[in-house]
Formats: structure tokens, C-alpha cells, sequence
């Protein structure tokens, strides 16, 4: 990066027969010290996200590359269920079924226990120690791992957005139901206005408390992830909000300025050029999106760790889809220390497991299931559903 102000931009000419980002941030010589310091503070607070070099030349980088490999490829559509049972997970895939994002590593039938092995590690500990204002594994909750990995057939792109919900309250939407804000009143400039003050004191906040850490963790190097830097902390511009708004919304009256072909680089878009063992940290309210080639691999693990908030004392939501594979008992067992078992119990005992396929398959899954194969958690629903074929029901339940 060339300014104190600014995060590094270095032009670069599109190669016409293959995307690529028009601009790039690099990691920093001067933050390349270890941990939390003030400077990678400063810089996350400032522009929303940084770049760490603390796993260049890890031992375990070599090892969790190979493996995230293996299961890349044993995902591919054309293996099925013959390598890996990956309705033990829960795979994203593109329009032709081939996966971008593989969540389930630590599933004992994924075959590869390094993951759960890394995640549990001296190493990975050791940084979450120093990051997060010494957290240590006994007051540690369980959260997601995944893979992002690349098609390899055709380019792939996901919209613009951020993780966090801007729109409505703030709750977060519920992926296998796509409900998202209670209408065109949750995205009025009033409600957005509003939710977007308490956005901002959360990443005050965060960067002061840091109670976790989620990073993207490059197996090789990786400058996929693009975003506008400085995003996730003032107000959007028109033009953004025609990128951001769902055209559902659009098309029932909410008001915005069109301004984007759905084409050219957003103003001040960066890709976030890691080298292997490079990780980006990053604030979620940042206008991002993923950009993937078929000739560039990637191969990143999102991976971190969470402080527990306490006992529970409410009743267990339906998991979200994406992480309802990791209810499995099978995965608790699989846990290489007791200590993760109990943050196991600390996420468990908040989630219970949805009645329909929809609440537990991508639709890759759900597909072959009415084809005829029960898979996944092969229960009386799985059953019914194979029996039935076609004539099974979306959200339809068991009797």
C-alpha cells in the first residue's frame, strides 16, 4: 500500500480472455508484526479490513493445501457421493453443480481430520490468544469452517452485498427461507438510517473488545476477494444502494438512483491479493463479493474462533441450513480435544435440527434425495422424501 490513507491500488491491465480485478491491495511491510498491534488495528478500523502474514511458512499450510485439494476434487459433481458423502456437509455449488464453497470439513466422512486438527492447534491458538485480548480454548464457543474453492469450468462471481443484515432490524436472514426484512418498509431510507448507526457502533466495538476472530486463511495464493475499502463504516452512496438493494424490492417500489450495468468495477473496488499463508481479516459491513476464474485456483480456508457469551437459557432455534450438518453427533466425537467438544455444547445446545429437506440440504443434495438416495442424516424424512420422488413438496415435512 502506497498512502497512510488509502489501502495499496496497483492498476493492473485485464487480460481479455480471463477476469481480472482492475486494482489490488497487498499486505503491508510495516504490519507485519505479529497479533493485534495498534497498527493493524488502525488500518482494520480505518479501511475495514487487513492483511496478516503471521502462517507464511507455517509447517501446517503445506498440509491443509493438499487436503483442501482432495476435498475440492472429491466434491466435483461428476464423483457424486462416491468419494466423499458431502450430504454430510453442505456444499455451495454453481448453476452446473460444481462447488465454490465447501462447509463440513471437520464431518469425519470428509476423511480429513487436519482441519479439526489446525483449528485446535498450538499454532491457530496461539494467534486467537494474542488477537483476542487473550482468549483461551475453555471460554471458547464453536462456530463454521469453510473452504472456498474455485469452478473450474466456467468464471463465477457472487453479488455485491455485506454480512450484515442492513435492512430491516438487523435480524439475520435464515438462508433456507430467504426471508429477508419484512417487506419494502425494512428498506426505507428511515430503517436504514437507523440500522446503520447501530452497525457502526458494533465495528466500534468490535475492533476495542475483539471477543473472536474469522480470517481467510490462503492455502495458495488467492485475489478473489474484492471490496470497497472504507465501506463498512459510512453511509452508502446511490450508487451503492442500487448495487446492494434486491431487485425484489426494487420491483415493489423501494426508491433508489439506477446507476450500475451490473458489469463495471464498483468506484474504489480492490482485490485482496494474499500469498500462501497470507490471511485477510475483515469487517463484515464491507461492500464485498467473491470473483472466481477457472485458471487461478483458490484455496482458502475461513476458519476462527469466538468467546462464549454464557450459559443459554432460551429455547433452540432451527439451525440455518449451512450449518446444520454440524449437529451431527458424529463431529463432536470427532473433535480432537474435549475442550472443543464443550464449545461443541455451548453452539449445540442453541440450535435444533429444521423438519424439512429444504432445512437441512443444498439443492444438490435435495435432488438426488427425491431421485431416490436417502442421504445425509438418513432419517424417517430422507426416507419418505426418496420414496416420494417429484411428488415430495417443498418444506414438506414427515408424517
Amino acid at each position: 500500500m502506497n498512502t497512510d490513507k488509502s489501502p495499496s491500488a496497483a492498476a493492473s491491465e485485464p487480460n481479455p480472455r480471463s477476469y481480472r480485478a482492475s486494482a489490488f491491495a497487498d499486505a503491508k511491510p510495516e504490519l507485519a508484526a505479529p497479533g493485534a498491534t495498534p497498527e493493524r488495528l488502525a488500518h482494520l478500523k480505518e479501511h475495514g479490513f487487513v492483511i496478516i502474514t503471521d502462517f507464511v511458512d507455517n509447517p501446517w499450510m503445506p498440509i491443509l493445501r493438499e487436503a483442501g485439494r482432495r476435498i475440492t476434487g472429491a466434491c466435483s459433481p461428476h464423483h457424486g457421493y462416491s468419494k466423499i458423502d458431502c450430504s454430510k456437509g453442505y456444499v455451495h455449488r454453481t448453476g452446473n453443480d460444481e462447488p465454490w464453497a465447501i462447509r463440513g470439513l471437520i464431518h469425519p466422512a470428509f476423511g480429513e481430520p487436519v482441519f479439526a486438527e489446525f483449528h485446535g492447534s498450538p499454532d491457530f491458538l496461539n494467534f486467537v490468544d494474542a488477537w483476542c485480548n487473550g482468549l483461551q480454548p475453555e471460554d471458547m464457543v464453536m462456530g463454521n469452517m469453510l473452504l472456498w474453492c474455485n469452478p473450474r469450468q466456467k468464471e463465477h462471481a457472487l453479488g455485491w452485498h455485506r454480512d450484515v443484515t442492513w435492512w430491516g432490524t438487523g435480524k439475520p436472514y435464515f438462508a433456507q427461507r430467504e426471508i429477508r426484512g419484512e417487506g419494502p418498509e425494512a428498506y426505507s431510507e428511515e430503517a436504514e438510517k437507523k440500522r446503520w448507526k447501530e452497525i457502526r457502533a458494533n465495528n466500534a466495538k468490535s475492533i476495542v473488545e475483539r471477543n473472536g476472530v474469522s480470517m481467510f486463511l490462503a492455502l495458495v495464493d488467492d485475489e478473489c476477494h474484492e471490496l470497497i475499502p472504507g465501506s463498512h463504516d459510512r453511509w452508502r452512496t446511490p450508487f451503492e444502494h442500487d448495487v446492494l438493494l434486491p431487485k425484489a424490492m426494487k420491483d415493489q417500489g423501494v426508491s433508489y438512483t439506477p446507476s450500475w450495468n451490473g458489469v463495471d468495477p464498483l468506484p474504489g473496488q480492490v482485490a485482496i491479493r494474499l500469498k500462501a499463508g497470507e490471511a485477510l481479516i475483515r469487517n463484515g459491513a464491507t461492500i464485498h463479493t467473491g470473483h472466481t476464474v477457472p485458471d487461478r485456483e483458490r484455496n482458502t480456508l475461513s476458519i476462527g474462533w469466538s468467546k462464549w457469551s454464557g450459559p443459554f437459557t432460551g429455547e433452540p432455534s432451527v439451525a440455518d441450513v449451512r450449518s446444520a450438518w454440524q449437529l451431527d453427533p458424529a463431529v463432536r466425537a470427532a473433535l480432537p480435544h474435549e475442550w472443543m467438544k464443550t464449545a461443541w455444547d455451548r453452539w449445540a445446545e442453541t440450535q435444533k435440527l429444521g423438519d424439512t429437506l429444504e432445512d437441512r440440504y443444498p439443492r444438490f443434495d435435495i435432488t438426488r434425495i427425491k431421485a431416490g438416495q436417502a442421504l445425509g442424516w438418513r432419517g424417517e424424512l430422507e426416507r419418505q422424501a426418496a420414496a416420494a420422488g417429484e411428488a415430495w413438496k417443498p418444506f414438506q415435512t414427515a408424517v
